[in-house]
């Protein structure tokens, strides 16, 4: 698995990057355009001015390949924007080495890397941001789109158990269904997908 890290002036990858991934390559976007650096996982700061004219060369650049947007403090709403613009992954630029790994494996697979501490909240954000879901594709159950609806507004498992007089367990079950039926891997993809189908609809 080739990464490569974007570098824009002073800023590179922290040394725990390096760590991770012993064999990372990091040029500036100049330097890995003209020698046609090959990449299976793209990375690149929010700290490197116009890091989202960045981001949008390098999706379309390195089509096939994920970026993953790091930054030296994150926030959700810089979160929002570098997934809504098409990052695959968002987390801290000083993460652990196993973490940066970890990160590797989700956005290989076509996932959504944000971090649980951060995913519940930004789902609240980008549901704020997006038309809202009026009507839930019919392979959902009766239950099954309760959850969904409760998941896209933003709320923990233990909040929708809470709201729906239902055990965690049981959310956890009916989350792994829907997440089946509607080729989704993760909460974040199901807002975004639940999204894109009342957009359909709708025109």
């Amino acid at each position: 698995m080739r990464n490569l890290f974007l570098v824009a002036g002073a800023v590179m990858p922290s040394p725990r990057w390096r760590d991770a991934f012993a064999d990372g390559l990091y040029f500036t976007w100049d330097v890995a355009v003209s020698a046609q650096i090959k990449a299976d996982i793209v990375w690149l700061s929010t700290a490197a001015s116009g890091w989202k004219e960045l981001l949008a060369k390098a999706l379309q650049h390195f089509a096939d390949a994920p970026v993953v947007v790091v930054s030296n403090i994150p926030d959700e709403r810089e979160a929002v924007s570098a997934i809504v613009s098409g990052a695959r992954g968002y987390c801290h630029a000083w993460s652990s080495p196993d973490l940066f790994r970890e990160v590797v494996q989700v956005v290989s697979r076509k996932g959504y890397w944000i971090g649980p501490a951060l995913m519940t909240r930004l789902i609240g954000v980008v549901n704020k941001n997006l038309p809202a879901v009026d009507k839930l594709p019919e392979e959902l159950s009766e239950r099954e789109a309760e959850v969904a609806r409760e998941v896209v507004s933003g709320r923990s498992n233990k909040e929708i158990a809470r709201a729906l007089g239902i055990t965690e367990r049981t959310v956890k079950a009916h989350l792994g269904a829907i997440f089946t039926k509607l080729g989704v891997r993760d909460r974040l993809q199901l807002a975004l997908r639940l999204t894109d189908n009342k957009e359909s609809k709708e025109k």
